[in-house]
């Protein structure tokens, strides 16, 4: 069961109270904690001694030294640059000036003068500081970085990003207490430098998940309906990887570069291995992006009912995959489209956005007969016909003059584009029957030949015409 109550004008869970409150009743034994491991570790390492450096001979470089120097810079992994010397601050300065007119220096305790103990207690009160600053700067910032953040994600990013910013804090206030010290060698340094920065990475890369965790969540709650969030979904988790793996990818990066390796060879490798894999795998490249698209623009959906003229194939979207469409024919055939194929091509949706349909048919009537009793009759006799729409019009066009008869085109309207063939046979059928019972022919082709002849053929054709059908005379078959 989750309480709800109030508290300076904003809203609290119970439990994400009694959370809050555990929290803050444990950050004393935190503090202690951490303060312990801290001045441990530095009185570990602060009495080991630094070798001495020496000076090296300044010598002219040969050719050859020169090649090996420049073949060195091209490797992959790159000798680390040491840090230079910080500059004493001025609180530094002044703690060493107090600790010489004290006499603190001639007091060694462990290895360690009473400077340095001096300067050990202030960066340990650094330490404690960061962590009071870091709270104080969550608390302060996060009302002013979440006030455009609907409020249901308001408070899952607070609690998420509270605790990282204050950690990232206290990080912060260690490196800057090490730097400080000088009984600490630079190597020692240099080691607690590097688990600083790779803790801040780890840190700022788990508030970078959450953030996408956030946003994938904040935008598929948006979507609506449910049958579009189905379907945008996967476009939406697609991206959050594709995020997920470039931040990981910077952090990687960052972390690479911190410890000498050189970026530029290691991301010409990494360019030229994505060239290849992107050579081999363009056409299924090609489908994902294809059908991410489709997903979004939506030109058909599951269900409807679509023609692609190009390669033949028409039928219901049965699944609408990344790399794939599933269309099913009338005949119960599966075929599967690439989706670069389909976003190459025209498309007809029978279905989307009104799934209704207008179909048309022709009749000859002969000549002579009743053009608008005709046109009376076939229009009553369409809508007498069940599957057609009756608040829809239907039309009979007298379109064209033909040669044995006048042509009309008859128009209606049905509920879906499946019923298309089945709406002919009715409406055929009805028709035909119809115009038998009203006396309206409809004739077969009629052609009428015409041929002129001169007087001579006359006479010859009516000569031919009135001889007897028997030979009474021998055929001379050479004339």
């Amino acid at each position: 069961m989750r309480i709800f109550f109030t508290h300076e004008g904003r809203w609290w869970r119970g439990d994400s109270c009694c959370t809050r409150f555990k929290t803050c009743a444990m950050k004393p034994s935190r503090l202690l904690s951490l303060t312990a491991i801290f001045l441990s570790a530095l009185l570990i390492v602060g009495c080991a001694e630094s070798p001495p450096t020496q000076a090296a001979p300044t010598s002219s470089a040969s050719p050859e030294e020169t090649l090996v120097s420049s073949a060195e810079s091209e490797e992959i992994i790159v000798p680390r640059t040491p840090e230079p010397t910080t500059t004493p601050s001025a609180l530094h300065r002044s703690i060493n000036r107090f600790g010489q007119e004290a006499g603190l220096d001639s007091i060694v305790v462990l290895g360690l003068t009473g400077t340095d103990w001096l300067n050990l207690g202030v960066s340990i009160l650094i330490v404690i500081a960061g962590y009071g600053i870091g709270g104080l700067v969550a608390r302060a910032l996060m009302p002013r970085l979440t006030r455009r953040v609907p409020a249901p994600y308001e408070q899952d990013l607070r609690e998420v990003v509270n605790p990282k910013i204050r950690q990232l804090f206290r990080l912060f206030a260690l490196w800057f207490a090490t730097r400080r010290l000088d009984f600490v060698s630079a190597e020692v340094k240099s080691l607690l430098g590097d688990i600083y920065f790779v803790s801040a990475l780890i840190v700022s890369t788990q508030i970078g998940f959450k953030l996408i965790d956030l946003a994938q969540e904040y935008y598929t709650d948006r979507i609506e309906p449910q049958e579009r969030k189905d379907e945008l979904s996967p476009i939406i988790s697609l991206l959050a990887r594709i995020a997920y793996a470039g931040l990981i990818v910077l952090s990687l990066t960052a972390v690479l570069s911190r410890f000498g390796v050189n970026i530029t060879a290691f991301a010409a490798a990494v360019g030229i291995a994505g060239l290849g894999f992107a050579l081999a795998a363009q056409d299924t490249i090609a489908d994902a992006i294809a059908g991410m698209l489709i997903l979004a623009d939506r030109p058909f959906r599951v269900g409807d009912r679509i023609e692609i003229e190009a390669i033949d194939a028409w039928g219901d979207v049965v699944d609408i995959g990344f790399r794939t469409t599933r269309i099913r024919t009338r005949d119960n055939r599966l075929v599967i489209v690439p989706n670069s194929t389909i976003s190459k091509n025209e498309i007809i949706n029978y279905s989307y956005p009104d799934p209704r349909y207008r179909i048309e048919t022709h009749i000859g009537i002969a000549y002579g007969s009743d053009i608008e009793h005709a046109r009376q009759v076939i229009v009553d006799t369409v809508r007498g016909v069940e599957g057609v729409l009756l608040d829809k019009p239907v039309e009979a066009l007298y379109i064209e003059m033909a040669d044995s008869h006048m042509k009309f085109r008859v128009r209606w309207w049905i509920d879906s584009y499946v019923d298309t063939r089945r709406m002919f046979d009715k409406v055929h059928t009805a028709l035909q029957n119809a115009l038998d019972e009203a006396g309206v022919v409809m004739p077969y082709p009629i052609q009428e030949l015409h041929h002129r002849l001169t007087s001579e053929q006359k006479d010859e054709l009516t000569t031919g015409i009135g001889k007897p059908t028997g030979l009474e005379s021998p055929v001379n078959l050479e004339d």
